[in-house]
């Protein structure tokens, strides 16, 4: 019997079984008009799922980006590190660390996430603005501020490309359900022309295991 599309399918099993609809309906003698009914619905899901997929890349896209600037901002973390150890060997009497990193030191801070650790870095940038411009580690100032502007440019181009992703599912499923209803309607329609028996050869059938089998061993006799 003919199967029915469902909502358990992806796009890609509905618009094949559509196309397949279709294609038989063109190939029926007075059937040609389901498939100029059930067209463009096709046409409108295939353009929804292959605007999800954009938007699915584009957010991967706006993801590896985001831990890319995030290696940026660790390793400028790292090197204010470094340089506090080395002002403070130099200077002992005049010691930073504690006042940069009064937690114990970065490592911590690496492990953050990615909205905390941009906090954490604004925090150590302000920590570094109170030892005064003339100070050794003023220039790692502006050099910080960039990386953390870059870090949260980031988060916040990921969370505009997850919002993207959203609608654009929620406008595939409202196409796909469409495509869905359309066809139950073409399947309807054309009952009542053809009767049941008829109107079933112009949807693809359901086929049992054992009926492919039987199908691939026929083929192979042949």
């Amino acid at each position: 019997m003919a199967r029915q599309l469902n909502d358990s399918m992806s796009s890609e099993v509905q618009m094949n079984m559509a196309l397949r609809h279709a294609r038989s309906c063109r190939q029926t003698k007075g059937a040609a008009e389901f498939a100029d009914k059930i067209d463009p619905f096709i046409g409108v899901l295939d353009e929804k799922h292959l605007e999800t997929k954009k938007m699915k890349l584009l957010q991967d896209n706006a993801y590896d980006d985001l831990v890319f600037n995030e290696g940026g901002l660790d390793d400028r973390i790292r090197t204010i590190s470094d340089l506090t150890k080395q002002h403070d060997r130099e200077n002992p009497a005049n010691a930073i660390s504690k006042l940069l990193f009064p937690n114990g030191g970065f490592s911590t801070i690496l492990r953050y996430s990615f909205s905390k650790k941009a906090d954490a870095a604004q925090e150590i940038k302000e920590r570094v603005k109170s030892l005064g411009e003339e100070h050794s580690m003023a220039a790692q100032i502006p050099l910080l501020e960039a990386d953390i502007a870059k870090v949260r440019t980031s988060i916040g181009k990921l969370q505009e490309a997850k919002t993207n992703v959203r609608t654009a599912v929620a406008n595939e499923e409202v196409a796909q359900a469409n495509l869905r209803k359309q066809y139950q309607h073409n399947y309807l329609d054309a009952t009542k022309m053809f009767g049941k028996t008829f109107a079933n050869r112009l949807f693809p059938q359901t086929a049992t295991k054992k009926k492919i089998e039987e199908v691939v061993e026929e083929t192979t006799d042949a």
